[in-house]
């Protein structure tokens, strides 16, 4: 577990990979030397927290954000599981790895940092149901100035969370204090945040 921190800002991630647990399992070994705080996972909104908030975790690498660079040392990593960037080959869309991803769960656009579109892995709305309610309850909680993704941290170095992913519908809601969260996923956050 890493130093002691005081969360200033909140980095967005998407995992790269297909299973929330597959994600948890790599960033629970040693060997990787990568960890983040949270994993969200997109087929139920299961919240599962790998290090205490007020820890440091190796989400951010080289990063800097106006004049504060390390992110690790006051940020707090929300990993997505996401496949992330797609190739186009034998017919569909595939993950890094190979897996298959359905041309509905596939948004076409083109990176902020790059010049051609792209597929990326559509972000679920359960996933983002309970993101938003995170991020309200981590804003509740601690002096969080602004949400980030990993790739306005580490420009040219990252591309998550990708142009999939939602940024300014999620900055928007977290700053109008946003919807209440359903009921159960309410108490999972208690669990987590032990309110």
């Amino acid at each position: 577990m890493g130093a002691a921190m005081a969360p200033r800002f909140v980095v967005i991630h998407y995992t790269a990979g297909t299973t929330a647990a597959g994600a948890i399992g790599w960033m629970c070994d040693p060997a990787s030397k990568v960890s983040a705080h949270l994993v969200i996972d997109r087929t139920n909104g299961a919240v599962t927290q790998l290090v205490p908030f007020d820890r440091i975790a190796w989400h951010a690498g080289r990063s800097i954000w106006q004049g504060t660079d390390d992110l690790n040392r006051c940020a707090i990593g929300i990993e997505l599981d996401n496949a992330g960037k797609l190739e186009r080959r034998d017919g569909g869309w595939r993950s890094t790895a190979g897996v298959a991803i359905p041309d509905a769960d596939v948004v076409v656009a083109t990176h902020a940092a790059e010049t051609e579109p792209a597929g990326w892995h559509r972000f679920t709305p359960v996933q983002l149901a309970a993101l938003d309610a995170v991020v309200l309850a981590l804003r509740a909680a601690y002096p969080i100035e602004a949400i980030l993704g990993h790739d306005e941290i580490a420009p040219g170095r990252k591309l998550d969370p990708g142009p999939a992913f939602p940024i300014a519908a999620l900055r928007a809601r977290a700053a109008a204090g946003g919807p209440p969260a359903p009921p159960s996923l309410r108490d999972r956050l208690r669990a987590l945040f032990g309110r």
